[in-house]
């Protein structure tokens, strides 16, 4: 399987070759962007930033993969492992485009042109899980070993603030700092949570490890298959 790196990266002011335009979606929480690379080769990709230090901005891949523009002039944005989509309706040309579904934060937010150079570097397309490793993974691991599950909250070993809520009533939530990334229903399937969400067309996966951690395989805003260690 092809190690997931440059997930988490760290943006700093580089000039690309590769031509593209970026975008920036309209959040309220000043500590927290999101930001829309559309290249030229129909691929697309999706960060999360949180502002750390005063010139050092840590951002987090929510999506990527490939897009198209519909009949009625909206752009379709499927994402190349878990195959959801994000519809955007253009409401002023190339400039802005208003969320029509996609993530339940996203919605009827507009995503605003603010540089015709990318945000990040095309290459970093290729340092992801394709789906066919990932379905070929979830296959490999859902009858490895029979994990013990207790629902509560969870904390990312790598960055406590990505946070994992499993309740006792069925629903889920999962957090990128303030920002809820995901909410819905889960249920236990084989050695897995199947994660539904409330407004995508997709099902997300959490692996119940041996040690009672859990383990994305994916979780949206995760790309390196991070551990959860379970904290109340």
């Amino acid at each position: 399987m092809k190690k997931l790196t440059l997930s988490i990266v760290l943006i700093l002011s580089v000039f690309f070759a590769a031509k593209a335009q970026s975008y920036a979606l309209q959040l309220t929480n000043s500590d927290l962007n999101c930001y829309l690379d559309m290249f030229d080769n129909g691929k697309y990709l999706i960060k999360m930033s949180y502002k750390n230090a005063p010139d050092l901005m840590m951002s987090q891949v929510l999506s990527f993969g490939e897009y198209k523009t519909e009949d009625n002039g909206n752009y379709k944005l499927t994402d190349g492992t878990n195959e959801y989509t994000i519809t955007l309706e253009p409401v002023s040309g190339k400039n802005v485009f208003m969320v029509r579904d996609g993530f339940n934060w996203m919605q009827m937010n507009y995503f605003v042109k603010n540089s015709e150079k990318p945000s990040s570097p095309i290459s970093i397309l290729d340092n992801f899980l394709s789906r066919q490793q990932l379905l070929n993974y979830r296959e490999k691991m859902k009858n490895t070993y029979k994990g013990n599950f207790k629902n509560g909250f969870y904390q990312s070993d790598f960055n406590p603030a990505f946070t994992f809520n499993a309740n006792e009533n069925g629903t889920y939530s999962i957090r990128f700092y303030s920002l809820q990334l995901s909410g819905g229903t889960w249920e236990k399937e084989d050695n897995f949570l199947k994660l539904k969400d409330n407004h995508l067309n997709t099902d997300f996966y959490v692996l119940i490890e041996s040690d009672q951690k859990l383990k994305s395989a994916l979780m949206p805003g995760d790309f390196l298959m991070s551990k959860f260690s379970k904290v109340r």
